[in-house]
């Protein structure tokens, strides 16, 4: 059953095609993934689906009466305010871990992502419209939006890149590519598996084309070499100019046959040479190290709004770490790169090493210009350096139709691409990244990952992509307990380090609640069940013995 349709809608954007005709079938009740490249369109579709801009072509169409639709945007800058007391969401706070008194104001982009999300979802629309509802998201509040996904009422519609989280929610995938769009059931991995077989079928099919193509054409020319030779003969003197010229009156004909026969056959089964997939290369290289240290901290304390943070902190980043800040939304992550960026007050002492170029790429990459077009912000003194910035862009995936586009235009991703480039051309000796693969498409994640491995300088890096961390931190920023630790190792062997402790603690609480049992076993013995103490004991028993099943 059918919730609505999209037939044949186009969507141009001055002279780009951004939209080229799509139709798709919209299945009531499903979890429907939309992924594509940046800039693709994806945006734009969950947009004209919203009522929010109109198609330059073609219609949507809903089954019945018009759905309540609800449209969560991925990043806006003035996002409002959110009333996180009254929202009624199924939504369970405390899996959220938002804090009691956050006020919207006060948040993090992680816990205005939740309170956000848990508003859209409240409103239980028929249709639910997400455009990277896991950005900015720790692991257990993404689970927890996975399970409210598959327990759905109604159909969503979700834009994302988060191959984790399309795997675990999506019935379709809708791939956006070029323009076009193609229709996957099945989650990201089924996708996938499609999407190559397809590709190696048609590589297989354009290439015996190719070949009967080779062997017609040199069918035509041996013909044509004859027929250059009796036109030849024909003008020559004697008796045998007839026989030459129906010779080569023959040959013609042949040569008019092979190539209609040809025409028509490709005019009706032509078979297109399987697109490139979107690759892009970024270059991001760091200057001469200043020094051993680059930046070290002393008894800091930071408190936001009147709640604290984080306090007497003390650690030192040396040159060329690579150092991952990891704990839950809301630990004051973001806080600190703005820190060491001067644009947050603290107490204590914040030393940075002089003379060092700090690149930072925020969560929403929402300080650029947008009035401005990306020729005007790259602009370039010379011819040379002009090209070289061009031929740079191209390589981040940007093609000649975005140089007079206003960065307002750009998708999110395209804006992280931006301030990639404007890192590789001042050449950073800093890189400060909140979320760095937020927005990116897969494509881009991957040759980030490449190239940031090969950067020189000094890495710290905030995110919630686990592959991303695991590949990239040597070092961890532990966010925990209203304090920041330094530790010298993995994610993973950070992981195993808790999960032995938490067994240790784990053995320690069962023994003391069955000592606890033993003995109130012991009192229940010596009391009949209608003394006055057996029913607090009694209840007491069975208090225990739901912690002793909880562990």
């Amino acid at each position: 059953m059918l919730i609505g349709t999209i037939s044949n809608v186009s969507f141009v954007h001055g002279e780009t095609v951004i939209l080229d005709g799509v139709t798709a079938d919209l299945p009531e009740g499903a979890c429907i993934a939309v992924v594509g490249a940046n800039g693709a369109g994806k945006t734009t579709l969950l947009s004209i689906l919203a009522g929010e801009v109109a198609p330059t072509s073609g219609s949507v169409a809903w089954v019945g009466n018009t759905p309540s639709v609800t449209y969560f945007r991925q990043e806006q800058q003035d996002e409002g305010i959110v009333d996180w007391e009254r929202t009624e969401t199924p939504m369970n706070r405390s899996k959220w871990h938002v804090p009691k008194k956050a006020t919207y104001a006060s948040a993090s982009g992680g816990e205005r992502m939740k309170m956000r999300l848990s508003a859209a979802l409240a409103e239980k629309s028929r249709v639910v419209l997400l455009d990277e509802p896991t950005n900015h998201l720790d692991s257990t509040s993404l689970d927890e939006l996975i399970r409210m996904i598959n327990e759905r009422e109604g159909t969503y519609i979700i834009v994302s890149h988060d191959r984790h989280f399309i795997d675990r929610t999506a019935d379709f995938v809708v791939e956006i590519e070029h323009g076009k769009l193609t229709v996957y059931k099945g989650n990201y991995t089924d996708y996938r598996k499609k999407k190559d077989a397809d590709r190696e079928i048609q590589q297989k099919h354009y290439e015996q084309q190719q070949r009967k193509i080779v062997q017609v054409e040199e069918q035509i020319a041996v013909l044509a070499h004859w027929s250059g030779k009796a036109h030849a003969e024909s003008t020559k003197k004697g008796g045998a100019k007839e026989y030459y010229r129906k010779k080569a009156k023959k040959r013609d004909i042949q040569i008019r046959s092979k190539r209609k026969r040809l025409e028509a056959e490709l005019e009706k089964d032509r078979i297109d040479k399987p697109a490139d997939e979107v690759s892009v290369s970024f270059d991001v290289k760091g200057q001469h190290k200043k020094g051993k240290r680059v930046m070290e901290l002393k008894a800091v304390r930071k408190a936001f709004a009147g709640r604290e943070l984080f306090k007497d902190v003390s650690f030192t980043i040396l040159a060329g770490e690579r150092i991952a800040l990891v704990g839950p939304n809301g630990a004051g992550k973001s806080t600190l790169f703005k820190m060491a960026l001067d644009e947050e007050g603290y107490e204590g002492e914040l030393w940075k090493t002089g003379g060092m170029k700090i690149g930072y790429l925020s969560q929403t990459v929402m300080d650029l210009p947008d009035e401005m077009t990306m020729a005007a912000y790259f602009h370039a003194e010379t011819f040379q350096e002009q090209g070289r910035i061009r031929i740079q862009l191209t390589n981040l995936g940007f093609s000649e139709k975005h140089w007079n586009l206003p960065l307002s235009a750009l998708s999110q991703g395209e804006r992280v691409k931006v301030k990639l480039m404007q890192f590789v051309l001042e050449g950073m000796d800093v890189l400060l990244l909140d979320e760095p693969t937020n927005h990116l498409d897969l494509p881009s994640r991957e040759e980030l990952e490449k190239t940031l491995e090969t950067f020189p300088g000094t890495l710290l890096f905030a995110s919630h992509d686990r592959y991303f961390t695991e590949r990239m931190a040597d070092g961890l920023l532990i966010f925990d307990g209203e304090t920041i630790r330094k530790m010298p190792m993995t994610l993973q062997e950070w992981e195993e380090r808790r999960a032995f402790s938490r067994t240790d603690h784990t053995a320690a609480e069962r023994m003391c609640l069955e000592t606890e049992m033993q003995a109130v076993l012991g009192k229940l013995s010596l009391l009949k069940p209608g003394d006055d103490a057996y029913a607090e004991l009694d209840k007491a028993f069975n208090t225990l013995s739901l912690r002793l099943r909880e562990l």
